[in-house]
């Protein structure tokens, strides 16, 4: 039985086998990609249940897939690169990427990742059932659009906020316990349903591009508390 699709974007033809291989070992249909342009023609043809994809590829780099997929698709999105700078984990999340691996990859680690990444999206998806409008603190919840709106006066919305998908699933997961401390593990594991591994990074720079583009509500809604977590609430 077929566990999931994942196009694998990376320009290493021995590694790109490898993993491959590797993946397919495990149940996985992969489709490789050694390119921006080949990546792009691939995510045309058909749709994955997730993406493994390099930072630095021959004719463009993986923020710019990562930008053309998420203007179609909310499928997870993992980042593979042996660049480990801040700045660009950074960029990978702006850019709506979910998950970021730092080569030379392990793959017990690779593949519980990717495992947390395709059942937390099928989880996500069931609950698109939900209805019902929600307003917190400023905002407007649409659970069942998967969108975000800031709230104005006589209660008039505006546009969506271009939330990420993981920004929007850590924004509910915050929102379902408000007043509770959450710590950068907790939040981890409920929102990717697997461990973080002692890598608090990945939870701290998406939480920190929600609470930009939420502006002055989201400093007033996410609290942070330094070296332990996050309290959401008013």
């Amino acid at each position: 039985m077929e566990n999931g699709r994942i196009l694998l974007v990376e320009d290493d033809s021995t590694l790109s086998f490898i993993v491959k291989r590797y993946l397919e070992s495990k149940e996985y249909s992969v489709t490789t990609a050694e390119s921006v342009q080949r990546a792009r023609d691939e995510m045309q043809k058909q749709s994955f249940d997730l993406v493994l994809l390099d930072m630095m590829l021959p004719d463009g780099v993986g923020t710019d897939v990562c930008a053309y997929i998420r203007r179609t698709s909310f499928c997870p999105i993992i980042f593979m690169s042996c660049l480990n700078d801040k700045e660009t984990k950074l960029r990978a999340f702006e850019m709506g990427g979910d998950d970021y691996i730092t080569k030379p990859v392990d793959f017990d680690e690779l593949t519980m990742r990717i495992q947390a990444n395709i059942r937390r999206e099928h989880q996500y998806n069931l609950g698109r059932s939900t209805s019902a409008e929600e307003h917190y603190g400023g905002l407007v919840i649409r659970r069942k659009s998967h969108e975000v709106f800031f709230e104005g006066e006589n209660e008039e919305i505006g546009e969506a906020i271009d939330l990420s998908p993981t920004e929007y699933k850590l924004l509910l997961a915050m929102m379902d316990k408000p007043g509770e401390l959450f710590l950068y593990h907790e939040l981890y594991r409920t929102v990717w349903d697997a461990d973080d591994l002692g890598d608090s990074s990945i939870v701290m720079v998406h939480i920190s591009n929600l609470k930009k583009k939420l502006g002055e509500t989201g400093k007033t809604l996410i609290r942070t508390v330094r070296g332990a977590g996050y309290i959401f609430g008013t």
